[in-house]
């Protein structure tokens, strides 16, 4: 598999996307702000109290329940047109057909879910109830301690499960535009074993170094006094758009690899 030039040609394919499109790129930036504004109604040092404790009553609940929830209804928005690119659309698609893009979002978005669902609702309730288990002065008991371990790691390899095969299966959703095979197990599983799992892992790593090195950019852009989130605003569409690109062409390579059936005698 040349990973070179799937990396190549998702930095091409982000680069072409917004350059020049400034109305597209402007699109990116205004449905990312509510949530980059949480920052700006949400002071730690009016929170402390004279006690040391958190002054739960300054927090302003309202304000931020608006910025989540506007943010979150644009997201559907941007998570549409990621769909949009999940699709194999090249050149980069427009933001049209508005109705669509918000309900391919939601969409895209339940797919996330249900793949994360089980792992996440393991480990939280095992954990709550660790911390439960070891704050009980009365003693725990030993065989208690170890099951709660065990499904604690249960819950974190469906994590890890969730993500590998919900990668693909996100954009095997938008391909089918069906949530159900979105979440099929068996397809995935194909799919991956087509791509090669040791393809697969590698392009993984080298995702996980793109990114990190992208965060680390990101970081440093923050320290800016007073600009730096609106850098941060500017620059984030180009990784979105990045990561999306990228694993669509990991989910086409597979496709390319498939052996086709035998023709009939």
């Amino acid at each position: 598999m040349d990973f070179s030039a799937v990396l190549t040609d998702s930095v091409t394919y982000s680069l072409e996307d917004l350059m020049g499109k400034w109305l597209r790129w402007a699109i990116f930036i205004v449905f990312a702000l509510p949530a980059s504004l949480i920052r700006f109604v949400i002071n730690p040092k009016t929170f402390v109290a004279s006690t040391g404790g958190i002054n739960w009553s300054a927090i302003p609940w309202s304000q931020i329940a608006i910025l989540c929830g506007v943010g979150l209804l644009l997201s559907f928005f941007i998570t549409g047109y990621i769909v949009r690119i999940y699709r194999g659309v090249k050149p980069a698609p427009d933001f049209t057909g508005w109705t669509n893009l918000f309900i391919d979002g939601i969409k895209l978005d339940i797919v996330w879910i249900l793949w994360f669902m089980p792992g996440i609702v393991i480990t939280v309730l095992t954990s709550a109830e660790f911390l439960v288990s070891f704050t009980d002065t009365s003693g725990s008991n030993l065989s208690f301690l170890l099951l709660l371990s065990l499904l604690l790691i249960a819950g974190s390899i469906l994590i890890i499960i969730a993500l590998l095969f919900g990668i693909l299966g996100v954009i095997r959703f938008a391909r089918t535009n069906s949530i159900s095979e979105g979440i099929n197990f068996s397809q995935i599983l194909t799919q991956i074993r087509t791509i090669g799992w040791g393809n697969y892992i590698i392009a993984l790593v080298l995702f996980a170094v793109a990114a990190a090195i992208y965060f680390v950019v990101v970081m440093v852009i923050a320290f800016i006094p007073y600009i730096g989130w609106i850098f941060i605003l500017v620059v984030n569409p180009f990784f979105t758009i990045f990561v999306a690109r990228y694993f669509t062409l990991i989910y086409e390579l597979g496709e390319q690899h498939q052996v086709s059936p035998a023709p009939e005698m």
